[in-house]
């Protein structure tokens, strides 16, 4: 399961939105193994917009910058979100293609035009990918504020 707040799922949006009509990207965070807890978020250039709207590369200087932030702590690179400019927010052959670390969260944004031609959020899921065996599974998502509204759950 991974659990961002309703502000990190906003501002990951609006960068989605920002980027239209390439793809956004940034990387996810956090600590926890079953449940993972996204602590921060980082926004980064993707360095293959101009190439057209179907791809994305993270600036390898925010990678660093990320694992350089995160030694000696409890926290990691859990992740990376990034979007897609045709609505989706499933993975796509490419992006299966470059699936590297199969320990990693793949989020990922649909963004699609409004009526008035605006770049809009429409849909954002999570999920692994195994690219030496072609999968794809689903994350479940939480927001942290619904997750602690839940009552504690005791073994009977």
């Amino acid at each position: 399961m991974l659990v961002l707040s309703a502000e990190q799922m906003a501002d990951i949006a609006t960068a989605a939105e920002a980027a239209w009509p390439a793809e956004g990207c940034g990387l996810l965070i956090g600590k926890g193994r079953r449940v993972i807890t996204v602590t921060r978020v980082m926004n980064a250039d993707n360095l293959l917009k101009a190439q057209g709207n179907d791809r994305f590369e993270l600036d390898p200087k925010v990678r660093f910058a990320a694992e350089r932030s995160v030694r000696g702590t409890k926290e990691r690179v859990v992740g990376h979100w990034h979007s897609h400019p045709d609505g989706s927010a499933r993975p796509s052959a490419t992006d299966l293609a470059q699936a590297w670390e199969p320990e990693l969260i793949w989020l990922i944004v649909g963004i699609a035009p409004d009526r008035q031609g605006r770049p809009q959020a429409v849909q954002m899921l999570a999920h692994r990918l195994d690219r030496d065996a072609g999968r794809v599974f689903a994350v479940r998502m939480e927001t942290a504020e619904k997750r602690a509204c839940q009552a504690a759950r005791f073994p009977t």
